[in-house]
């Protein structure tokens, strides 16, 4: 317990290191000891103990995670009520998308592919129960086998919430929507499509669309200015992502696809012949390339 940044003790549970934080709790990585599985605890931060209102939010949003089961949102497996508030979920993956982000280089197609269609899964899912993705950015995704996984510690919230907070995100400008921000236009079910557009434009580009800047600079150029061609930065990839872009970005959301639509656009994409080269393997897949499930065959260019 030494190495941790507070003395805290969970029973039943071995904490390892802390691997991150919020304004109410802490995040752990963890060893439940009687089956010697491999956990995150999210516990309520010792100075906030003795604070009410900080452990009903606290316990809300333990009964808020708690009924989602999806691949590609990190699950709950139980909650501790009582004495200290405990929410345990599967591990986080110490991989982020953050960190291939980091490096300023595209990811290719077929990954980039793969890792928005995960983002897009998420949002469809949590749309369907009438929630939403505050905060859709490389340090929330980690990586997992195939995908991406989404970190929802007070991340996921009910739609009215948020459109309650615009314009009061304290988050990455860089994948806000413009109707997050300001503007007469709703947040609403198609907002999450410009967020992963806005992600798909940074992997595919090794940039973000409008970085880099200073915050409330970027935040400006969602609003008032339009959305940089990909082209500019990957002028030989597939139409379908170009027109794609288009789409999830267009400043009206209701000219937007849903997340379903985009599901399948990426799909249809994500069937045709694989465009990336021999050997190419996305970070985080462990079996091997990601391939299409029934590739077609090319024409053959004259």
């Amino acid at each position: 317990m030494s190495n941790l940044p507070v003395q805290v003790t969970i029973p039943g549970y071995r904490l390892r290191r802390q691997v991150g934080a919020d304004a109410v709790g802490l995040w752990f990585d963890a060893e439940q000891e009687s089956l010697g599985r491999k956990v995150t605890l999210k516990i309520l931060r010792p100075e906030y103990e003795a604070n009410a209102a900080a452990r009903r939010e606290f316990l809300a949003e333990m009964d808020l995670l708690a009924p989602l089961e999806h691949p590609d949102i990190l699950h709950v497996i139980d909650t501790v009520r009582e004495g200290v508030p405990v929410l345990m979920t599967d591990r986080i993956a110490q991989e982020h998308l953050e960190s291939l982000l980091r490096q300023g280089k595209p990811l290719g197609e077929q990954t980039s592919l793969v890792y928005a269609r995960s983002a897009a899964r998420a949002a469809d899912y949590l749309t369907g129960k009438g929630f939403a993705i505050k905060n859709l950015t490389p340090s929330l995704l980690t990586l997992r086998e195939g995908g991406l996984r989404l970190i929802p510690f007070r991340n996921i919230l009910r739609l009215e919430e948020q459109i309650a907070l615009k314009g009061k995100l304290a988050q990455d400008p860089n994948y806000v929507a413009p109707e997050q921000l300001v503007g007469e236009a709703p947040v609403g079910p198609t907002t999450p499509c410009y967020q992963i557009a806005a992600l798909l434009f940074h992997m595919l580009a090794g940039r973000p669309p409008h970085g880099p800047a200073l915050p409330k600079e970027i935040a400006k150029a969602h609003v008032t200015e339009e959305f940089p061609s990909l082209k500019r930065y990957q002028p030989f990839l597939r139409k379908g992502i170009y027109d794609l872009l288009a789409l999830c970005t267009r400043r009206d959301p209701a000219q937007r696809p849903t997340p379903a639509a985009m599901i399948a656009a990426i799909d249809e994409m994500l069937d045709a012949a694989p465009r990336r080269s021999e050997g190419e393997t996305a970070p985080g897949d462990k079996t091997g390339p990601i391939t299409a499930p029934v590739p077609r065959r090319r024409r053959r260019r004259r």
